[in-house]
């Protein structure tokens, strides 16, 4: 039985939602389609601080190394997994609402209640959560839930204990390595502010579990779980993956593998931070640098989201 993480909100005692009333809200970060986006979309991340110049300059270098502007794949990343996912799914009503774009989450609640939805299902493609992270959508959602009279709503926190987020990553995994001894995996999440304490706690918890399961099934014999793209300031989680870089050049490892599992698709963190600097500092070390592939639009990896929904559909 899988145990993934749900909550269950504004349930009223004694009130049963019939499944035909029940609706998906499908969230997801956001990406800007141009550069026009910027500004509002940086703003949106830094809860309504205008970003300096050279925030803006130093994105758009990213974005322009990754060809993010004519990149249709990319800017459509969320939007095209929201659609396969439908294809694994009972038919019902649903949305797709975005933390840092539009449509905002509160947009695509709306659009559920007015398509004759009582109770609806949430569920973000992080696959682990964090209360600064995952919480930050949960909330926007009790709030826009908050604007319509008996809307309760269940959030699944967390779905990377599903058995095809396993199943996905295993393969993955072992078509990288492709049973190359000489190797040295890390396992990689994005970094949280170590002001999370509690949240930290588990999230790094839960990562350390799942990337054990993957090495052991693959029988990988050196491997690491580091943490990437942290903010220039404050405290954040680590091990870094420059740290974990550092180690396994000591081990002697003449490849090294990357394994974002943290993240679901291509975007800046892993086309970037990932495929260029990790990259750099690979090679710069005298190693190859290797990287699996991630997952997109795959159905076993969206069937570990669709499974964690019909769970909460039928709870």
């Amino acid at each position: 039985m899988s145990m993934n993480v749900a909550v269950s909100c504004g349930l009223k005692r004694g009130k049963l939602v019939n499944v035909e009333k029940k609706g998906l809200l499908f969230l997801s970060y956001g990406s800007p389609s141009s550069k026009d986006d910027l500004v509002p979309y940086m703003t949106s991340i830094r809860h309504g601080r205008v970003p300096t110049e050279g925030e803006i300059a130093n994105l758009t270098r990213r974005y322009d190394a990754i060809d993010q502007w004519s990149n249709v794949e990319l800017q459509n990343m969320a939007e095209s997994q929201y659609k396969t996912l439908l294809t694994l799914l009972p038919t019902m009503p649903s949305a797709i609402g975005y933390l840092h774009m539009k449509p905002s989450i509160a947009e695509a609640v709306d659009s559920l209640v007015h398509q004759g939805v009582e109770h609806i299902v949430a569920i973000v493609t992080a696959p682990f959560f964090t209360s600064l992270g995952t919480g930050a959508y949960e909330k926007q959602v009790q709030a826009a839930i908050g604007n319509h009279r008996d809307v309760t709503f269940d959030f699944v926190r967390s779905w990377w204990d599903e058995p095809t987020f396993k199943e996905y990553w295993v393969k993955a995994v072992a078509d990288c390595v492709n049973a190359t001894e000489d190797i040295f995996v890390i396992f990689s999440a994005h970094s949280i502010p170590l002001i999370d304490n509690h949240g930290g706690d588990s999230y790094a918890f839960a990562l350390r579990e799942s990337a054990k399961e993957i090495a052991e099934h693959c029988k990988l014999s050196k491997w690491t779980v580091a943490w990437q793209s942290a903010a220039p300031h404050g405290q954040w989680l680590g091990p870094t993956v420059e740290d974990a870089i550092d180690q396994a050049l000591q081990t002697g490892a003449t490849q090294i593998a990357f394994v974002p599992f943290g993240f679901v698709s291509n975007h800046v963190e892993v086309l970037y931070d990932n495929d260029v600097e990790c990259k750099e500092l690979v090679e710069n070390g005298g190693a190859m640098y290797l990287r699996a592939q991630m997952p997109n639009c795959n159905e076993t990896f969206l069937q570990a989201m669709a499974s964690a929904i019909v769970e909460r559909i039928h709870s």
